[in-house]
């Protein structure tokens, strides 16, 4: 074990057998892994500081698992409930998806003009924004045709639903319900539709 100290603090190293397969240096196994603890503040500083997660190159022979990176705070005993992730860019942070190298397909990584908070994701992939995971979720969702808001996955809650063809309404499963359509029609639905104008209009449907 080596310990280094690191912003005033320790680190310790798990160091294991190097091997000749590694190709690394010190803390390397033959699989290419080095693990590293800190008993408290483990820190990287540089002006540019890149994670990156890919397959090997030339590919092993053995089938790789997926490309992943996994930033966790999990708390601590016995509730895990006070681990923190933050992330903070002073000019901007910009999030996306999609291959990295197809042009008009999948957006850029990063961008000179982001300025605030970017989410920007390829045309199949889907943006989710959920609060809860009970049946009565709410839910903000962007699919490739479609933006959906709803209160709650329950059958009466309010939902709206935006499409190419138009904007609908909807709450109580459906008995209350206004509909405009790309095609400048509105339709108005519930067992009782009242309008507001010049007086008080009751419509009994």
């Amino acid at each position: 074990m080596n310990q280094n100290g690191i912003g005033g603090e320790f680190m310790i190293t798990d160091e294991q057998n190097p091997g000749g397969g590694a190709g690394g240096g010190t803390g390397m196994d033959d699989h290419g892994n080095n693990l590293q603890s800190a008993s408290s503040t483990y820190q990287i500083a540089g002006n540019q500081v890149v994670l990156l997660s890919r397959q090997q190159i030339p590919p092993p022979a053995a089938a790789p698992g997926p490309s992943r990176i996994i930033i966790l705070a999990a708390g601590n005993l016995p509730a895990y409930t006070d681990g923190k992730v933050d992330v903070r860019g002073s000019q901007g942070v910009r999030i996306t998806t999609g291959p990295p190298v197809i042009p008009m397909v999948s957006p850029p990584v990063s961008a000179d003009s982001t300025a605030g908070v970017e989410i920007v994701v390829a045309e199949p992939h889907t943006i989710t924004i959920q609060r809860g995971l009970t049946p009565a979720a709410q839910k903000i969702q962007l699919t490739e045709d479609s933006i959906v808001m709803q209160c709650g996955s329950l059958p009466v809650s309010p939902k709206i639903t935006m499409t190419p063809d138009g904007i609908i309404l909807s709450a109580g499963g459906g008995l209350s319900c206004i509909t405009l359509d790309a095609d400048g029609t509105v339709v108005i639905e519930g067992l009782e539709v009242r309008i507001n104008g010049d007086g008080l209009v009751s419509i009994n449907s």
